[in-house]
């Protein structure tokens, strides 16, 4: 709609413009860059993961919240992710909701379907499975109980304010990474490692997101692997990790330093930049399942240090 020159002026009269200039704010620069980088740390969700493996557990989510670190006022356990256990009791169903793009689900334990609209996944210990957000997914334990490790982008969908697309308009298709499948590409893997260090990854990936190495537009994920004995090489990523321990006996992992016991479903948080590392500690290979942040990260400075006299910038590349 045009406004003309005298509808603006009766607008202007009624809304001045210092409504507008009270909503502006300004930050020094360094203030900009605390509120720009959440400080997460390493941490260990043993005890969600002791509320999600107790006996007594009754069907529902338990959420990994770090809202409390990362503010923005909704659940979140990365500035874009958030994770949780799904229970569903033998016989029992679950609907599942989330304002989200992508709703990708890894079966701990346990047998079961899910269903979206017209699409049905059935799913056992091992599998992996992805649907869009924004409908309901109804998730059903089929013989025994069942926990899954459920990862969604509510965090970024919240925070922009932005509407979900419908099921038929959803970029994210359901999927279905099944267990046998991944452990056979595992085997031949493993298969050819001959040393000790060595470790190997399985990326999951989904069109049209493979050529960026994700799974879902917000997050990659995968299986991770590692010889008998071996140590994998220190090394750091630029997004923020959740990784899951399958199989774990004797395995550990040092964060900055830090040892962390690797305990079999209890899911670790290893911050975007923190050097790290696996071990396996026994004669057992460590399995873990890895989902990594790839969504919008905020600016991040450090500082470089002062520069020495004869290190001033004369413009000639090195």
């Amino acid at each position: 709609m045009i406004i003309s020159s005298e509808s603006y002026r009766r607008l202007a009269s009624r809304a001045p413009a210092t409504i507008q200039g009270g909503r502006a704010q300004y930050l020094p620069a360094e203030q900009s860059a605390v509120v720009g980088t959440p400080k997460l740390s390493v941490h260990v969700f043993s005890d969600e993961a002791a509320r999600a493996f107790d006996a007594a557990a009754q069907t529902g989510t338990i959420d990994f919240d770090r809202s409390s670190t990362l503010g923005g006022g909704y659940p979140a356990t990365t500035s874009n992710l958030l994770v949780r256990y799904l229970v569903i009791r033998g016989g029992e169903e679950f609907e599942f909701a989330a304002q989200a793009t992508s709703v990708l689900c890894y079966v701990i334990n346990g047998s079961g379907r899910s269903f979206q609209e017209d699409e049905v996944i059935e799913w056992e210990n091992g599998d992996a499975f992805l649907f869009p957000g924004g409908e309901a997914i109804l998730h059903e334990a089929r013989d025994g109980d069942a926990v899954l490790f459920v990862v969604t982008d509510e965090p970024f969908v919240s925070m922009m304010g932005c509407t979900v697309a419908p099921v038929e308009r959803a970029r994210v298709k359901s999927t279905h990474y099944v267990g046998k499948t991944v452990a056979a590409r595992l085997e031949d893997t493993a298969a050819g490692l001959q040393q000790p260090s060595e470790h190997a990854i399985l990326n999951f990936a989904s069109a049209p997101f493979e050529r960026n190495g994700c799974v879902a537009p917000m997050m990659a994920a995968g299986i991770a692997t590692l010889a008998p004995g071996a140590s994998q090489p220190e090394h750091c990523h630029d997004s923020d990790t959740i990784s899951l321990p399958l199989e774990c006996d004797g395995g550990y992992a040092l964060i900055e330093a830090r040892r962390v016991d690797l305990i079999t479903n209890t899911a670790i948080l290893t911050p975007a930049g923190a050097a790290h590392s696996q071990h396996s500690a026994s004669q057992s290979r460590v399995f873990s399942f890895f989902v990594q942040d790839r969504g919008p990260r905020p600016v991040r400075t450090w500082d470089s240090g002062p520069i020495q006299a004869g290190e001033a910038d004369t413009g000639e590349q090195a």
